[in-house]
């Protein structure tokens, strides 16, 4: 299991750094950071360490590590306020966590002198189980599950693309995995407590599947539909491993390994999405309103382009021009949604069936019904951004009405404009079919991600084999 994670972050590391590099063109527009990358080697650092320990102390101090690499990447665009704020608000919330953790660990050490895991679970009748679901309470603050999930909503949103797409898949992997091997020590006892917190946990999964499926349904930025799609998923995961069955270990591996993949497609492809919607958004408007400028001598120049140098891409209708612009691009896109949403044969649809298999195995029949229904009311928002994507089609773009920038001089916009020739002499051409072509290794990434996506069922027998074997050491 440890060596699963530690293969889902090395992977998710050296294509974050694909990304980065593929972009750094983009610099003006989309601001990488040299010092990224060197703190997420800290938080990769923090990663490896905290799935292998075994000691809560340790724990404790290598959760820390990784929290407060993540702070710093949080927070290292200071230039803009909303990463500012996001960083802030994330540490202010992690320290609640941090202290609750800290707090379960310590009351369990008063009891028996002990912070060995495994200690700890061959003397599990002589300690208050409700002290293992205080270290819980922090590390679902940290995963960011209801009730606690207001902050993980308000960071994801606030935060540069290129950090949401970081920070909110593989912390979360980690500390699942340090819950699942607490959750493995309470299912040792067979006594009103344990069945009480496993109560209390199920509540949970059960506001979080609710508030993630309803939540997103009318928002408009589609880092925030993301959030809520990371709330829905992290309580799918969740779920799988309160289910405490062979059937649940390969469901939760296979979901990891399933969503991971649909989850970095999907960020990929919205990174680049500003080359196709942002920068020729801002070179259609100039030279058309260019004209306008000569007779009407004013500084009420009608420019709706929305100039943002961290989030060039923040609300769901900034997707209707990839059509026109790359079909391709659009229908990877569209196919990460179909997966998420969970339509077969997708890898989606395979992962959340193993974890309906297991649920049902262990006798959560509610929740069971609960997942059909939330993955069912989720499609209406997923839905929201393939209709964008296919149906609502922009030909002409000055439709767009996000934010007037007749503040900005003609210096800016004829700078902005320069930066858009050095673009596209230096990162996109174009075909006989007018369509924009991507940097290869982007390019093949998310090729090979997509098709993951679309054959996994060819494969499906043989990775439900080598996940059970990964999960036989587990068991």
């Amino acid at each position: 299991m440890m060596e699963l994670i530690l293969l889902v972050g090395i992977i998710y590391m050296l294509l974050l750094s694909c990304n980065i590099t593929t972009i750094k063109v983009l610099d003006h527009i989309i601001q990488v950071k040299e010092s990224l990358g060197l703190l997420i080697l800290f938080n990769m650092l923090g990663l490896v360490l905290l799935i292998l320990v075994n000691d809560l102390m340790i724990l404790f101090i290598v959760i820390e590590l990784q929290s407060y690499s993540l702070y710093l990447i949080t927070s290292s665009y200071n230039s803009s306020s909303n990463s500012v704020k996001s960083g802030l608000y994330y540490f202010i919330v992690g320290s609640i966590g941090s202290f609750i953790i800290l707090d379960g660990t310590v009351s369990i050490y008063e009891e028996i002198g002990l912070t060995n895991i495994e200690l700890i679970s061959l003397c599990i009748n002589n300690i208050n189980i409700y002290d293992i679901l205080i270290i819980l309470f922090g590390l679902f603050i940290k995963v960011g599950l209801a009730p606690f999930y207001s902050y993980s909503i308000v960071i994801y949103t606030l935060a540069p693309t290129i950090v949401t797409y970081y920070i909110s898949l593989l912390p979360k992997l980690s500390i699942l995995t340090i819950i699942l091997s607490l959750i493995s020590i309470i299912n040792l006892i067979n006594t009103d407590s344990s069945s009480n917190i496993i109560n209390i946990i199920s509540f949970i999964i059960l506001l979080s599947m609710i508030i993630g499926s309803i939540g997103g349904m009318n928002v408009i930025k589609i880092k925030t539909l993301l959030a809520y799609s990371s709330l829905l998923n992290v309580s799918y995961m969740l779920l799988a491993i309160i289910s405490n069955n062979g059937y649940s270990y390969i469901g939760y591996l296979f979901y990891i390994l399933q969503y991971s993949i649909t989850h970095i497609n999907t960020f990929s492809i919205i990174l680049l999405l500003p080359i196709y919607s942002h920068i020729n958004l801002l070179n259609n408007n100039y030279n058309n309103n260019n004209n306008n400028n000569n007779s009407n001598n004013n500084n009420n120049n009608n420019y709706d382009v929305m100039l943002s140098k961290y989030s060039p891409i923040e609300y769901i209708s900034q997707f209707k021009v990839l059509l026109n612009k790359n079909s391709y691009l659009c229908i990877a896109l569209c196919i990460s949604f179909f997966s998420l949403i969970g339509i077969p044969p997708l890898s989606g649809f395979y992962g959340k069936l193993l974890i309906l298999i297991s649920a049902l195995g262990n006798g959560y029949i509610f929740l069971s019904i609960l997942l059909v229904i939330s993955s069912s009311i989720s499609a209406y928002y997923y839905g929201s951004v393939i209709k964008e994507l296919c149906f609502d089609i922009l030909n002409n773009y000055n439709v767009f009405n996000y934010k007037d920038i007749s503040i900005y001089n003609k210096s800016l916009l004829s700078k902005m404009e320069s930066m858009y020739i050095t673009l596209k002499d230096n990162i996109i051409s174009k075909n006989g079919n007018n369509i924009l072509l991507m940097n290869n290794n982007i390019s093949y990434q998310i090729s090979l991600m997509t098709l993951i996506i679309i054959l996994i069922i060819f494969e499906y027998d043989n990775i439900i084999r080598g996940t059970f074997i990964v999960t036989l050491n587990m068991i």
